[in-house]
């Protein structure tokens, strides 16, 4: 997803931003693995953005079991990934121009129909954008993609 925030940006910046965003969250998600710190994981996905000529949008975030989102790791944090479901956060800025995504991992090898619903939800959504179309219907089609696979959305997590 890419911000329209400021309209004197260039579309190659943000093609830019999408790009430099999809691949440190392709990168990220590879370190994704049992016995890895989150926050090693947290710190090479920064510098991955920065070496790909990025700036950081807002920091990495990961998300783990019953936290739906934007956990920040301190410098001392001590967790490591296990079993968890987890949800990696990374936005790349660029010129201004802003690129955020998102991917889920299920370590636990037990969550795949969760996994499932969230992907097949944002195809559902990918599939209405387009211009005079509301945010409603967009969220329309997440919650009933969500609903048919028996899960709920987060409530509160809008946006």
């Amino acid at each position: 997803v890419m911000s329209m925030s400021d309209d004197n940006n260039n579309d190659s910046d943000w093609l830019k931003a999408g790009n430099i965003a999809r691949q440190a969250l392709d990168f990220g998600e590879g370190l994704i693995k049992k016995g890895t710190k989150v926050v090693d994981v947290l710190d090479k996905v920064e510098d991955k953005i920065h070496a790909l000529g990025g700036g950081i949008a807002f920091p990495a975030q990961i998300s783990m079991d019953n936290v739906a989102a934007h956990y920040c790791s301190e410098q001392d944090d001590e967790m490591v990934f296990d079993k968890q479901v987890v949800s990696l956060d990374v936005g790349a800025e660029y010129n201004g121009a802003i690129g955020d995504n998102a991917v889920t991992v299920d370590l636990s090898g037990e969550q795949k129909d969760l996994v499932n619903a969230s992907r097949e939800a944002l195809k559902a959504a990918t599939e209405k954008l387009c211009v005079g179309v509301s945010l409603g219907e967009i969220g329309q089609a997440i919650q009933d993609t969500i609903n048919d696979a028996g899960f709920q959305p987060v409530k509160n997590l809008s946006g």
